[in-house]
């Protein structure tokens, strides 16, 4: 047990909520975009297994949200005005997709797409993990819920893993004839 200033050894420490309840909003706000952009991503892969692989994530980041917007509003918690428009005008962000905006799937730019979306699952995943953990300190988080969440997400990790790994040896390696290359 974790022993706090002026506490007795037994005494069991208190969550902070206001932290909490911050904490909850900035992944709520950073989350906002995650939908639209793998919609986006799954455009990039149309007609591709690709595609349905990240059209399935974008469902479950949309989940998720709806999750983490019930937890929210479980805890008592409010969300401020100015993040739900930040979070609009970051999600119309996501449609617009500017890291890959031609839908190329063989630049640079594919390549810096996935690992942003790849990096977004793992916040997603680490949030999952500290609510895991808070759950015996507040009656309203649900060790389990989180950890289904947890598991979840990284497996959608390694599914955008997979799809970059199939993808980037066609990105990378240069298939033009030995004497074109020359040229």
């Amino acid at each position: 047990m974790i022993a706090t200033p002026g506490s007795t050894p037994d005494a069991r420490p208190s969550l902070d909520e206001g932290m909490l309840e911050d904490y909850l909003n900035q992944h709520l706000l950073g989350s906002r975009p995650g939908v639209p952009s793998f919609r986006a991503a799954a455009g990039t892969w149309k007609d591709t297994p690709h595609e349905a692989v990240l059209r399935g994530i974008a469902d479950d980041v949309d989940s998720s949200q709806r999750t983490l917007t019930s937890i929210i509003a479980r805890l008592g918690f409010s969300t401020p005005v100015t993040h739900r428009a930040m979070g609009a005008i970051a999600a119309v962000g996501g449609r617009a997709n500017p890291v890959n905006a031609v839908r190329s799937k063989g630049s640079g730019w594919t390549q810096v797409e996935l690992e942003i979306l790849t990096g977004a699952l793992r916040a997603q995943s680490e949030m999952w993990r500290l609510l895991e953990n808070l759950a015996p300190y507040h009656p309203g988080l649900d060790a389990d819920e989180a950890h289904e969440r947890y598991t979840a997400t990284l497996a959608h990790v390694q599914e955008l893993q997979q799809v970059i790994d199939a993808t980037l040896l066609d990105r990378f390696l240069d298939h033009r004839d030995p004497e074109a290359r020359r040229r």
